[in-house]
């Protein structure tokens, strides 16, 4: 499975669920956990799988209200 946004083949356009306004993504939300992160991995802990399907975990944030949230992005097959 590849992610379409950490690898470039496609744009991935959040939405704020706060506002509604076009949020940006901030790259993979474990990526925000790693050793010199003011994150643990525990923060961004979600399945790999939901009943969509598989999907890349990133995190997002909307420039309008400030909100950050993380946007599932759905895994193309390989």
């Amino acid at each position: 499975m590849l992610c379409p946004a950490c690898n470039a083949l496609a744009s991935h356009q959040p939405l704020c669920p706060r506002c509604g306004a076009d949020a940006v993504d901030d790259g993979r939300a474990t990526d925000w956990a790693g050793p010199y992160a003011p994150y643990g991995p525990e923060a961004f802990a979600a399945p790999a799988e939901s009943g969509d399907g598989p999907w890349c975990l990133h995190a997002a944030r909307c420039p309008s209200c400030g909100e950050t949230f993380e946007a599932r992005v759905p895994l193309w097959p390989l």
